[in-house]
């Protein structure tokens, strides 16, 4: 199809009224973060009551779970070699302390800095927009009936708040999806060309406890960790920087000791390294080195008893770092489809925080993040979507669709 005929076509279907109705059916339906992660089943309740009804009214006909549970459709009569991959999410936020967290409220974003109808709700600012976008720009491309001559796939995850790569390595390797490329949810109609990556460190220093009024009797873990974190911030190198994604970082931002009683020296204490990675870095190698260092706090002797401590270190969730050119041709399909339906190109941007992209352009696929969605409204209590925005992106993705698939 030509560009023009593209654009006629999606501008007569693609509806801010259908992107709104998407949003609220999507918001009301719970699927939060709890302790049990993906495991969760409101999460894989909300795709099998949400998403997979939906895509089978469209026209899905083959439609699967991996091992984990994540939602794997496939459309398309699959004559050329070409794919492409969109990626929603189940999983957001708890309701925490937002009033009507899954009402669907429909408010007037001017008051909160949004253009036109905004939807509340948790998930909307990050998860359930990309999904109402994605669904919409899905069923108007496959009512119009053009030939999709390609491979469409999309796949719902059972993450999205999780800070690991579990679900999207289950989706392609252990149940063998691969594209060309692939876009995810995003934020304000921008495109995220890089993003540093992270990995989570959890080490434990043992001592010995005793009542503290007799010290000499035991070995203060949080003296051990107190020196245990001077050493990892004094040796770990973190000196390398990007120009666009800023500089590698080490951070501790948690800690805790045990027992939880009064006037006794702590027989455990427990903290949490952030590690921001630069592309290039090697989560394996960035752990490693953690674990040098704070096992050398093993030498060090309880000042007041003379006892040593032991520490233990562990790898935890860890994302890759994302690195996009603006020749990348994801990045060029989406500043097509922007141009084509929106009339500008989309902005670019480099993002602070880390997502599946990482993973996905480590194993081979071009991946992007562009879509509807507020980073200042997530995780609060105005967690939010402009409607205007979700059908915008809605049109980028059918462009998308057609304009590499068609």
């Amino acid at each position: 199809m030509h560009e023009s005929d593209i654009k006629q076509l999606l501008d007569d279907r693609i509806t801010r009224q259908r992107a709104k109705e998407l949003l609220i059916a999507l918001v009301k339906v719970a699927s939060p973060q709890t302790q049990l992660l993906e495991d969760e089943p409101l999460l894989k309740a909300f795709i099998a009551s949400a998403i997979e009804p939906r895509l089978r009214s469209m026209g899905f006909a083959e439609i699967r779970y991996d091992a984990m549970g994540n939602l794997i459709a496939t459309y398309g009569a699959e004559t050329t070699n070409k794919s492409l991959m969109l990626i929603g999410n189940a999983m957001n936020q708890p309701a925490a302390t937002m009033p009507n967290p899954y009402a669907g409220d429909v408010v007037d974003g001017a008051a909160y800095g949004l253009p036109g109808e905004c939807v509340m709700g948790k998930g909307a600012s990050e998860q359930k927009a990309a999904l109402a976008a994605m669904l919409h720009a899905m069923e108007v491309v496959i009512a119009s009936k053009p030939a999709i001559k390609g491979k469409l796939i999309f796949t719902c995850c059972l993450s999205g708040e999780t800070g690991k790569h579990d679900a999207i390595r289950s989706v392609v390797e252990g149940a063998g999806v691969r594209a060309d490329m692939a876009v995810l949810g995003g934020t304000g109609l921008k495109i995220t060309l890089g993003n540093r990556g992270r990995i989570d460190v959890f080490v434990t220093v043992k001592g010995s406890p005793c009542h503290s009024s007799r010290p000499w009797d035991g070995a203060n873990a949080i003296t051990g960790a107190t020196e245990a974190i001077r050493l990892l911030l004094q040796k770990v190198k973190v000196d390398k920087s990007h120009p666009q994604l800023g500089r590698q970082s080490l951070t501790v931002n948690h800690i805790r000791s045990f027992p939880e009683s009064t006037h006794t020296v702590q027989e455990r204490c427990e903290f949490t390294l952030d590690r921001r990675l630069l592309p290039g870095d090697d989560p394996n190698e960035a752990f490693a080195e953690i674990e040098r260092v704070a096992k050398t706090a093993e030498r060090f002797k309880d000042p007041v008893s003379g006892k040593t401590y032991g520490v233990e270190v562990r790898l935890g969730p860890y994302m890759y770092p994302s690195l996009v050119t603006i020749d990348s041709p994801v990045v060029n399909a989406l500043l097509r489809a922007s141009e084509g339906m929106l009339g500008k190109p989309a902005e670019t941007y480099y993002s602070p925080s880390a997502f599946d992209q990482g993973y996905l352009n480590h194993v081979g696929i071009a991946t992007a993040n562009y879509g509807p969605g507020e980073d200042q409204h997530a995780h609060t209590d105005h967690d939010m979507a402009s409607v205007e925005r979700t059908a915008d992106a809605a049109k980028v993705y059918a462009f998308m669709i057609l304009d590499y698939l068609g």
